[in-house]
C-alpha cells in the first residue's frame, strides 16, 4: 500500500497543490490528507458539489496559474465530467492540463471484475475504455505499486499533459493507499438519520418512497425489513442526485397519489437545479436528511455544508420548505405536507454516521424493480 502523505508530497513536488473534486471511498485516505494540508496552508483543497464543476475549477485554476491542478473523484463521476472534458479542456477546444484522480470501483483484474454493489459493475468494465473514448492517457495503481514507480508515472503523466495541453488521468484501484481516519464530531444534540427514516416511513403510511443512493437507501431497506412499515420502495442504487427527478417523474405518473422522496444533502448540492423542476410536481414530498458531509464514502464534509436546502427549495418554487432538527417536528411537518396542494421539502438534520454492521439490499435492482412496480398496484394505472 502507498502512503497518502507520501503521495500528496510528492503531487507538490511537481507543483500539483490544487485539489477540487468530489470524494470517494477508495480515495478516502487522500482526502484526509488534503484537508491536513490545506489546513497547514499547504495546499488549496475544495469539495465541490459535481465532478464536472471540479473540472470547471481545474480550467480557472490553470488559466490563472499556468500549473496544472488535480481533479479528484469515484469512476461513475466520470459521467458528470464528460462534457466540461471534451467541450472545454480537450486539446481540440482550449487544450487545459489537469490530472484526474480516478477511484475505481468495480474494478477489472486479470481474473476479472471484483465483486462491488451492483450500481458500479457496468461503469468498473468501462472505466478504462471511457478514458480512451474520451482520449485522456490514464496510468493504472494499485496495492502492489512501489512509491517510486508510482511517482515516475505520475511525473511521465503531467509532462504528457502539458506537453499535449490535455487531461490525463491516474487510475487507481481498491486498497492503494493504506488506511486513514477521519476523525468524526460526536458531539451533536441531532438524531440520527436512522431514526430520523424510521420516524419518517411511519408517519408516510403507504406513500410510495424514492430513496437516494448510498446509507439513506441501506438503512430504508434494513427498516422496512425489520418493522414492516411504510409503503412501496425504489432503492436508487446508482446515479446519485437524480432521486429526486426519478420521485418527480414517478409523481408525474400517478397524479392523484403522493410520492415521497429520500434524499441526501450531498445528492441535493450535486444536482441541485432539479429543484426548479421537482417543485412544480404537487403531489411530490420531498425530504432531505442534511448531516453536512458525504456519509456513504468516508465522511468528507460536503460543498456546502452551511447551506439551508429549505431555503434553497423555496427560493426555487416549493410551495412550502421547513427546517427540522428533532424526532417529535417530523409527524406533524409530514402530516402538513401529505395534506398540502402543492410541493413540499422537508430538511431533516441529522447527526453524521451509521451502523457499523448496516446491510444491504438482498435482491437484484432489476427484481427490486417489478417488486416497486407490482407493489404500486393501481395507482399506475
Amino acid at each position: 500500500m502507498l502512503d497518502a502523505e507520501e503521495f500528496l508530497a510528492d503531487l507538490s513536488a511537481l507543483g500539483v497543490e490544487r485539489f477540487f473534486g468530489v470524494p470517494d471511498s477508495l480515495l478516502s485516505s487522500l482526502i484526509v490528507g488534503l484537508e491536513t494540508r490545506a489546513a497547514h496552508g499547504r495546499c488549496r483543497f475544495e469539495v465541490t458539489a459535481d465532478e464536472g464543476a471540479a473540472v470547471g475549477l481545474a480550467i480557472g485554476s490553470y488559466l490563472g496559474s499556468k500549473v496544472p491542478a488535480a481533479v479528484f473523484m469515484q469512476n461513475s463521476g466520470l459521467g458528470n465530467a464528460v462534457n466540461p472534458l471534451t467541450s472545454l479542456a480537450h486539446d481540440k477546444v482550449y487544450g487545459i492540463p489537469m490530472l484526474l484522480l480516478v477511484g475505481w470501483r468495480g474494478e477489472m483484474t486479470a481474473e476479472g471484475q471484483l465483486k462491488d454493489e451492483p450500481q458500479h459493475v457496468f461503469q468498473g468494465e468501462i472505466t478504462c475504455s471511457m478514458l480512451e473514448l474520451l482520449d485522456v492517457p490514464y496510468a493504472v495503481i494499485g496495492t502492489d505499486d512501489e512509491a517510486e514507480g508510482v511517482r515516475k508515472q505520475v511525473a511521465d503523466l503531467l509532462s504528457l499533459s502539458e506537453l499535449q495541453s490535455k487531461p490525463v488521468a491516474l487510475v487507481i484501484r481498491k486498497n492503494t493507499f493504506a488506511p486513514a481516519q477521519k476523525p468524526v464530531d460526536q458531539q451533536t444534540t441531532l438524531p440520527t438519520r436512522e431514526d430520523a427514516i424510521k420516524t419518517a416511513l411511519d408517519a408516510l403510511g403507504a406513500t410510495p418512497v424514492v430513496a437516494t443512493t448510498g446509507k439513506i437507501s441501506r438503512e430504508v431497506y434494513e427498516i422496512q425489513q425489520a418493522n414492516s412499515i411504510g409503503g412501496p420502495s425504489f432503492l436508487s442504487v446508482g446515479g446519485m442526485g437524480h432521486a429526486v427527478m426519478i420521485a418527480t417523474g414517478l409523481a408525474m405518473s400517478i397524479p392523484g397519489h403522493k410520492v415521497a422522496c429520500f434524499d441526501g444533502d450531498g445528492a441535493v448540492l450535486m444536482h441541485a437545479g432539479s429543484l426548479a423542476t421537482s417543485a412544480r410536481q404537487d403531489n411530490l414530498v420531498h425530504i432531505v436528511f442534511n448531516n453536512r458531509v458525504h456519509d456513504s464514502v468516508g465522511g468528507q464534509t460536503t460543498a456546502g455544508p452551511d447551506a439551508t436546502l429549505s431555503d434553497l427549495a423555496t427560493a426555487l418554487g416549493y410551495g412550502s420548505a421547513v427546517r427540522l432538527t428533532s424526532l417529535e417536528e417530523i409527524r406533524p411537518a409530514l402530516s402538513r405536507a401529505l395534506a398540502s396542494s402543492h410541493a413540499s421539502l422537508l430538511e431533516i438534520m441529522v447527526a453524521p454516521g451509521a451502523r457499523s454492521n448496516l446491510g444491504r439490499p438482498k435482491a437484484t435492482p432489476s427484481n427490486s424493480k417489478l417488486a416497486f412496480m407490482d407493489m404500486l398496484g393501481p395507482r399506475n394505472d
